[in-house]
């Protein structure tokens, strides 16, 4: 029976933009807190402490004796049942911080604005209908934060807050912004996610200091131009807004592309009269027939079966044009080969902004046809894009079909159901008109773009070239006007989204070439998913048969297109790169793996299990995901499931898909399988994530076991179980409906959600410690605990990757992949350790070494030049703060070094332990309000955490110390799952092919040494 996971403690709450987590610990009752509230303030009034925490303590009121600490400078009341503050909090006069977030508080008491001094006021996720006038009167006020209210409106009196660098007002109910928030010009970020914002301020872009913006899941349809003048901004959230201006495609390219096109849109505007209209059926449906009929074209009997892709036009007048203006709409037309084998390679040109043509067969009928289908993969790709029905094959009886079910089970989906017979011509006109309807009200249609972009891109589009080069791109652009490197950079990504051709300049494999015609690169693919010798491989596309299959391209070509396959998750190579295996092509029925799955040792392991209730399998799920998890990958692996084995080889995940059921199922085993499981789960959702509108339920399984060892049958629905959490106060437990005892809610989420920071570490340091003892005994009786040793190094191993990921998550979160500008994890060393103690001494140098941001594998680069930086003010206010945010994560690299290969050399350990020694030390010596505002920062809300002034200093500073941006050989990676880490070549190499060279692996998990790197696992230089 497989064991169930010991219980431990949930993080409590989410962590939204705004939460500011005290220090406080859960108590039992409300009396058992008051008591603790009395012993704090008691102990601050006697040592005249100047921070005093009373967080998590389930205070319904703030005691009275806290009116009398006139010496706080900061007071944590976070995580409590309060509904009110008292008046008398005003008479604090020399609070500088106030934190009361995850309360029930509904108003905020006048009194609050008498504290003058205040630089920090968080109160996240309370109940605050409306903020008195008097916080006006806070004009040193730098941080103010109010997510997770229920705010309407914002009273005037805040645009006196002009010292104001930070405003969270995200998830309450503002559906407008004063104009006066654009006086508010030294704001750097603002978090207004969740609101029901339909329009910004024109004059937005005065706001010049503005770095982050945040506006995720509002109802904007246009951005202001006046936002071209953002030139800091560097994060823009937009994600679930109905934008039009600038376009989803625009938007998609980052946050200075859309700078970039609206500040050229405001100096040159033009009006875009194009859109796309997609055509989709089963094979031999009559597709391209139909669209040679709306072009007025011969109908051809014989014509072709459509193999992948062809790209077309169709112009058409508009039916309502602008008063006195002429105007054509120029249509493309994309008609898709019906064949399923294909239909995995059409997901990536099906948009929203298109209009769809679904043809049907009248002679087969509906059923025939698979409008089910084919309806259930438009909706879960392009949810709001209109459908028109066209029956074709007419014959001597109506065409027939149950409209009005359809339409109910697709609500908005089909907007016309029409026949056509593209032979005789018979219904063509009507299809024609219909068209041209629907698609002049597209959202894309007549949208503004700035001239010389447009201008750009009809060049783009007309250039008779199938591929070229990066540089051949850069001079058309440069032609059509557009001649600033930046500027070509957007527009490039722009096109590159909008399908008007293919770039991956991240990819050093594909960098080189720019395809211009999507649909030659579909033309190829489609002749490997088409070849019988694949099929007979069981999927496995030996490289020299694309001598057969790509004879008429080049040799280097032929990489190229290997390549490309990859990148869109249809294949990935074996070990010996001499092969891909692709995995549309495997073969359905599933290999024997029971017996390796449900082997004893397997048996007996933890494990942790995730079911999806689908509304339909779409295509791709889960090849597309046996293909992204490939460097997991192993010979068992069918259509419909694979069995992924961890390189620690502890740790096994098995990964089903029942597509009558239309359910997927996700389960990990192991010593400690949660961080194996975060991966997997991230690559799975990040798979999900392809199609916007496919309905998810996540179903958590019922733990329990009955006396005869059958399990629960019973799932929760994981929303359930997370709503309870956010409750406040929490609810606990959950009843099953089978077995009826209760279940605690934290135990079912479980590694399903990563723990707290500090439950993290708390679990690492007991691990090691039973490693510690285990190492003692296995001295002794080594045979008797060998095994148990290794599962304890993989558990230990698997703890440190878990937080080391979670480090880099913290610094990167809500950021895009192209903000991992720098990279994050640096070791710091004295130049000469001649003299004892780690003091900070005057005329000390220091070495900056570079590591490798492999989650669990963190290491210097053998050979790589550290910076060095003399112990100047840069070095205290900007390397120091950077080096007390990693520390906790750093500190486990030596005993983990000594888990993964069972021992460290003394010198090797010493040295790594001096290291450390050395950056607590430093920090120890530091001003006692220098380490107050270090620990001030720490306990800061997620969202100001996660703005890291840390992470952009320090990229500053390294800026300065590379100008280059060489970064000691570390190459930038976007995993599968989505978040970019800085690699050595071989963990790089590791996450692009699944391949890991020799020297890297477990041995791997430490940071060498300096001195000849003693000791230190044989590396690669990266």
């Amino acid at each position: 029976m497989t064991q169930s996971l010991p219980c431990v403690s949930h993080e409590g709450q989410r962590s939204p933009p705004g939460e500011v987590q005290g220090g406080g610990r859960e108590l039992a009752s409300t009396d058992d807190g008051l008591a603790e509230a009395r012993e704090r303030i008691d102990a601050c009034r006697a040592t005249e402490r100047q921070v005093l925490d009373l967080a998590g303590l389930d205070l319904t009121t703030v005691p009275e004796e806290v009116r009398g600490l006139t010496h706080l400078t900061r007071l944590i009341l976070d995580s409590n049942s309060l509904e009110e503050l008292p008046e008398w909090i005003g008479d604090l006069t020399g609070l500088e911080q106030l934190s009361a977030d995850h309360n029930a508080l509904v108003t905020v008491p006048e009194s609050v604005g008498g504290l003058t001094r205040l630089v920090g006021l968080g109160l996240d996720f309370n109940e605050v209908v409306a903020i008195p006038d008097s916080l006006g009167n806070l004009t040193r006020l730098r941080q103010l934060q109010l997510y997770g209210n229920r705010l309407a409106t914002l009273p005037d009196t805040l645009q006196h807050l002009t010292r104001l660098t930070f405003l969270a007002l995200g998830e309450n109910s503002i559906e407008s912004l004063p104009a006066w928030i654009t006086n508010l010009t030294e704001l750097e970020t603002v978090w207004l996610p969740a609101n029901f914002l339909t329009a910004l301020p024109e004059d937005i872009g005065r706001l010049a200091r503005l770095q982050r913006l945040e506006l995720a899941g509002n109802h904007l349809s246009e951005l202001p131009e006046s936002m071209g003048a953002l030139r800091e901004l560097r994060s823009l959230g937009l994600h679930g807004n109905p934008l039009t201006s600038p376009p989803p495609e625009v938007v998609a390219a980052g946050a200075q592309a859309v700078v970039t096109f609206l500040a050229e849109t405001q100096a040159d505007p033009v009006r875009q009269w194009s859109s796309k209209v997609v055509v989709v059926g089963e094979g031999r449906v009559g597709k391209t027939s139909l669209l040679r009929a709306l072009r007025g074209e011969t109908h051809n009997p014989n014509e072709d079966s459509t193999h992948g892709l062809t790209v077309g036009t169709l112009d058409m007048p508009h039916p309502h044009p602008p008063a006195g203006e002429d105007v054509t709409m120029r249509l493309s037309t994309w008609d898709f080969g019906g064949q399923e084998i294909y239909h995995a390679t059409h997901q990536f040109f099906l948009t929203d902004r298109s209009l769809f043509l679904l043809l049907w067969d009248a002679q087969i009928g509906w059923e025939g046809s698979k409008l089910h289908y084919w309806l259930d993969m438009i909706k879960a790709r392009a949810p709001q894009a209109p459908v028109v029905l066209v029956a074709t094959h007419l014959g001597p009886r109506p065409p027939d079909l149950p409209l009005d079910e359809l339409q109910e089970t697709y609500p908005g989906l089909i907007v016309e159901s029409l026949s056509a017979d593209s032979a005789s011509g018979a219904g063509v006109a009507q299809v024609r008109e219909v068209i041209r309807r629907q698609v002049a009200g597209l959202p894309l249609m007549g949208v503004t773009w700035p001239r010389t972009w447009l201008r750009a891109a009809d060049t783009v589009r007309a250039a008779e070239d199938k591929h070229i080069t990066p540089e051949e791109l850069n001079e058309l652009l440069s032609a059509a006007g557009v001649r600033e490197p930046s500027h070509q950079v957007s527009l490039t990504a722009a096109l590159h989204s909008l399908g008007d051709l293919l770039y991956y300049p991240d990819d050093e494999e594909l960098c080189d070439l720019v395809v211009l015609r999507p649909q030659w690169l579909t033309a190829y693919i489609s002749r490997v998913l088409d070849s019988e010798d694949v099929l007979n491989e069981g999927g496995l596309f030996h490289h020299s048969f694309g001598a057969t299959l790509w004879r008429d391209v080049e040799r280097s070509m032929r990489r190229h297109l290997i390549r490309m396959m990859e990148n869109f998750d249809l294949s990935y190579r074996t070990e010996d790169q001499a092969a891909s295996l692709v995995v549309e092509l495997l073969p359905w029925n599933p290999p024997p793996y029971q017996d390796e799955w449900n082997s004893p040792e397997r048996l007996g392991q933890r494990e942790l299990r995730l079911r999806y209730r689908l509304h339909t399998v779409p295509p791709g799920i889960p090849t597309w995901f046996i293909a992204r998890e490939h460097r997991f990958s192993t010979p068992v692996r069918w259509r419909s499931g694979a069995l992924l084995r961890h390189p620690d080889g502890v740790h096994a995940a098995l990964v089903t898909v029942d597509r009558h059921a239309k359910t997927a199922e996700l389960r990990v085993r192991g010593s400690y399988p949660h961080d194996f499981f975060a991966v997997l789960k991230d690559g799975f959702e990040q798979t999900l994530q392809r199609y916007p509108g496919l309905d998810i339920t996540r179903l958590v399984p019922c733990p329990h076991r009955y006396p005869d060892g059958s399990a629960c049958p019973h799932e929760f629905r994981h929303e359930q179980l997370r709503a309870r959490l956010d409750r406040r106060p929490p609810l606990e437990t959950i009843e099953c409906p089978e077995h009826l005892e209760d279940v605690e809610v934290s135990f079912l989420l479980q590694g399903i959600e990563r723990p707290a920071a500090d439950r993290s570490e708390q679990m690492t340091r007991q691990v090691l410690e039973r490693l510690d003892r285990m190492e003692i005994i296995g001295q002794r009786r080594h045979a008797e605990v060998r095994d148990g040793i290794e599962q304890a190094r993989a558990e230990v191993s698997a703890m440190v990757a878990e937080q080391q990921r979670g480090f880099l998550a913290l610094l990167r979160r809500e950021q895009s992949q192209q903000e991992a500008i720098c990279p994050s994890v640096l070791w710091v060393r004295r130049v000469s350790r001649r003299e004892a103690g780690h003091r900070l001494r005057p005329g000390d140098v220091f070495q900056l070494h570079l590591c490798c941001e492999a989650p669990g594998e963190w290491h210097l680069l053998e050979g790589a030049e550290p910076y060095e930086l003399p112990a100047n003010s840069e070095f205290t206010k900007v390397v120091l703060p950077y080096v007390h945010l990693s520390l906790k994560v750093l500190k486990y690299v030596v005993p983990v070094f000594g888990a993964a290969v069972g021992a460290v050399s003394e010198d090797l350990s010493k040295a790594m332990k001096d290291d450390l020694e050395l950056m607590k030390a430093l920090l120890d010596s530091l001003p006692d309000e220098t380490r107050r505002q270090l620990s001030d920062r720490e306990s800061r809300s997620t969202v100001v955490a996660t703005d890291h002034a840390e992470y952009r200093q320090m990229y500053a500073l390294l800026k300065q110390l590379d100008p280059e941006e060489h970064w000691a050989g570390l190459n930038k990676v976007t995993t599968p799952e989505g978040p970019a880490y800085w690699l050595c070549r071989e963990h790089a190499r590791f996450y692009r092919q699944g391949v890991l060279g020799a020297g890297t692996g477990h041995e791997a998990l430490a940071l060498p040494s300096q001195a000849g790197n003693v000791g230190a696992p044989p590396r690669q230089q990266a």
